[in-house]
């Protein structure tokens, strides 16, 4: 089946994912033949929902390439970029589809990623294919969320909704990219991010980690592979999980403070260990 926005035709493949207010499907846009996501909103009830989001990740957009702009003028190196557009979705295109009943469609697109089926929830890693990262593979995850927190909070946008379902990442070959791909729950805060809502944004985070790690927050469990470094990661992760810091930039600092003592930055291959529960 064919989708169109005037000129724009969007051929719809699969459907891969329902949500409380949208469908996604997979898409390709004719004119590249990019691949992207299709996400519709279930009724048109939840139109707003799709509104906002596409507002949010045109708002997103404009604010990164102005950080990015700024930063160039400061950089030392010319091939380090912030890269915080790589955090979230590029909207390819908005409409109201009345062959669709009036609903609204948003058209998505995960930048630096060829094949949409690379990039996966962080949930479905402990919940579908039953594994768990080990501690260095959970600090490139960890290490990503708060940078885009840096960014987010810096410029006066709450995410909204942080949990192990809305946090994408692709990790194949030398892939490393984590995201946040629902935007419907954002919020733009002209006077700031309330700090209670940074805490909530960095603690949910710390969560997922957890989560994806194996553990259990409620219980203090994160499962202890012998690794040095462990007793005071997770000591970390469980000080940022209760709500220990309110400020990205000063919750990245401490992290990497943290993760220098023990390993080296560099690249390091995806590790998954079997779920034992």
């Amino acid at each position: 089946m064919d989708i169109a926005n005037g000129s724009n035709i969007y051929q719809v493949g699969k459907a891969v994912a329902e949500a409380d207010g949208y469908h996604l499907y997979l898409c390709v846009q004719e004119e590249t033949g990019r691949q992207c996501l299709l996400q519709i909103a279930a009724e048109t009830a939840n139109n707003g929902d799709l509104d906002r989001a596409a507002y949010i990740l045109r708002e997103l957009k404009k604010s990164a390439q102005e950080v990015e702009d700024e930063y160039a003028k400061i950089k030392k190196d010319p091939k380090i970029l912030l890269n915080y557009k790589l955090s979230f979705p590029r909207l390819v295109d908005s409409f109201s589809c009345q062959e669709q009943g009036g609903r609204r469609i948003n058209i998505l697109h995960f930048r630096k990623i060829k094949e949409v089926g690379d990039v996966v929830p962080l949930s479905n890693i402990t919940l579908k294919d039953q594994l768990r990262v080990d501690l260095r593979t959970s600090v490139w995850i960890l290490g990503k969320l708060l940078k885009l927190f840096v960014f987010t909070q810096s410029e006066f946008f709450s995410v909204g909704l942080v949990n192990g379902n809305n946090i994408l990442i692709a990790h194949k070959a030398n892939q490393r990219y984590v995201l946040i791909f629902d935007w419907s729950k954002g919020q733009m805060h002209p006077g700031g991010v309330p700090m209670e809502t940074r805490r909530q944004e960095i603690s949910q985070a710390a969560q997922a980690v957890i989560a994806v790690l194996g553990g259990d927050f409620q219980t203090g469990y994160i499962p202890d592979d012998g690794e040095p470094a462990f007793q005071q990661y997770a000591d970390h992760l469980f000080r940022l999980a209760r709500g220990s810091e309110s400020d990205a930039t000063r919750a990245h600092a401490k992290f990497y403070e943290l993760v220098d003592m023990f390993w080296k930055r560099e690249f390091y291959p995806f590790t998954t260990l079997p779920l034992d529960r």
